[in-house]
């Protein structure tokens, strides 16, 4: 009797105990589930944020020529491969030859003309020193700079063209003066009129090179015709001479005559306490020309 009683409480513990079990697994799948769902309904509840391709690289680039008329034409390209067509940005053109900067201009992206597949920067007529050139391209929007670089012919100015442009440029840069310096011994007057850096066009070799100029008047003060031939004609900075390279040689003069003329010179470094040196005879003609600024 006694084992019959033990056998009916453990089946009733057991029952008891699992139940609870059960009950408390329900209740935890339930609340797991009530999580699950919060958790999803917040994740849905949030704005999806949509990635916008970056702009990699100018791809193409092209110079192309119709009849008279020259264009650019470019493309730029997403990081995936795509062609891209931005609605901002700025597309800066620059043009070089050998001598320096021919054109520099800034377009608004969203203003250049299209195609499906490019873009169309139409060039203005351009001439060059030489007939070569450097197209930069340079595309700009917000962090990103990306360029590109090609090479091609231009118009190049005649012989003519070049002197008159390079002549102009000097002038419109030279430093102005009037140092005077006589010797009785010559009885010629030189007169310093203007002075500075220029560009001199090679006729040998087509090619542009850098120099000092310095401008002046000749006058003969003589009762007599006479000639001036300087010697040792050179720019003096500290200790370091800049030989005359080219410009006026020997020249006559008559009675009371005087002559415009110029010297070319290799270019100094610094103009600061820069003297002109010659010598006609042994009579030295010592010019400052600082005293000018």
């Amino acid at each position: 009797m006694k084992k019959i009683l033990f056998i009916l409480v453990v089946i009733t513990f057991s029952l008891v105990f699992c139940g609870c079990t059960t009950s408390q697994n329900q209740i935890n799948n339930t609340n797991l589930s009530e999580n699950k769902n919060v958790i999803k309904n917040e994740q849905m509840s949030k704005p999806v944020e949509i990635q916008t391709p970056k702009i990699k690289e100018i791809n193409c680039m092209y110079l192309v020529r119709e009849g008279n008329a020259t264009k650019i034409q470019f493309n730029l390209i997403y990081e995936n491969g795509s062609i891209a067509k931005p609605k901002n940005g700025k597309v800066i053109l620059t043009i070089y030859d050998d001598s320096g900067l021919l054109y520099n201009r800034t377009y608004n992206i969203n203003e250049l003309q299209t195609t499906s597949k490019f873009y169309e920067i139409k060039l203005p007529p351009i001439k060059g020193f030489y007939d070569t050139a450097k197209f930069v391209l340079t595309f700009k929007s917000g962090n990103i700079s990306i360029s590109k670089t090609i090479y091609g012919t231009i118009e190049k100015y005649s012989p003519e063209e070049i002197q008159h442009i390079l002549e102009n440029e000097y002038h419109e840069h030279s430093i102005k003066t009037n140092i005077e310096q006589y010797r009785n011994e010559t009885g010629i007057k030189f007169i310093v009129k203007e002075y500075g850096y220029c560009r001199v066009y090679d006729n040998t070799t087509g090619k542009i090179k850098k120099a000092f100029r310095v401008d002046f008047i000749v006058k003969n003060l003589n009762q007599d015709d006479c000639e001036f031939s300087p010697m040792a004609v050179c720019l003096i900075h500290n200790n370091t001479k800049y030989w005359k390279i080219g410009g006026l040689d020997d020249v006559d003069l008559g009675i009371y005559q005087e002559i415009n003329g110029y010297w070319l010179f290799n270019p100094p470094n610094n103009i600061s306490d820069l003297r002109l040196d010659f010598k006609i005879g042994e009579i030295v003609y010592d010019i400052p020309l600082s005293n000018s600024e």
